[in-house]
């Protein structure tokens, strides 16, 4: 799997410290892009788990958050290419303005909670689920992409996948 490296606790701790620092400004930053509470929740949750998986990637010598950022741009992009649908701003959006975007501290307890058990539970499961998952929830690849990754065809793709999400919740759950 691509980038499957797990982050030893050193990493971890000073991922999670980045996490804690720049979880309000992802936040906020998810909430000008979606308009919605709940959305901008999960953006901002797949944006530092694919932060997470993708760490290695990060470049030290340059600014996390712009790296973070960016991050989640892409991921709010391609959930919009993935809807295809296009975001057009409304007329009246000029005139809102949200006073208190920032999630309180049991928000922010309760979605750090939820994303470490997420990937706890996404480490627990057997390679193979581990790489379909990443595939199509984190590099976004359709169903006949991730066929042609896995060289398998597009109903096993489509049921390997299915398999996986049931193992994850049951992990989750």
């Amino acid at each position: 799997m691509k980038n499957s490296h797990i982050p030893n606790s050193l990493t971890d701790n000073f991922f999670n410290n980045l996490f804690q620092n720049h979880w309000t400004e992802v936040y906020s930053f998810a909430m000008k892009k979606t308009r919605n509470h709940h959305k901008a929740e999960d953006l901002t949750c797949e944006t530092f788990i694919k932060g997470y998986l993708y760490f290695e990637s990060y470049n030290p010598d340059k600014k996390f958050k712009n790296w973070i950022f960016k991050i989640c741009e892409n991921t709010f992009l391609d959930s919009l290419r993935k809807q295809d649908v296009l975001f057009k701003p409304h007329e009246y959006d000029q005139c809102y303005q949200l006073n208190d975007t920032a999630p309180t501290p049991l928000d922010k307890l309760i979605l750090k909670s939820r994303y470490l058990n997420l990937l706890k539970a996404i480490g627990q499961l057997k390679k193979v689920d581990q790489e379909i998952i990443n595939l199509f929830y984190f590099e976004d690849l359709s169903y006949n992409e991730i066929s042609n990754s896995l060289n398998i065809s597009y109903s096993n793709a489509r049921t390997k996948l299915h398999r996986a999400k049931h193992k994850l919740l049951e992990k989750i759950n």
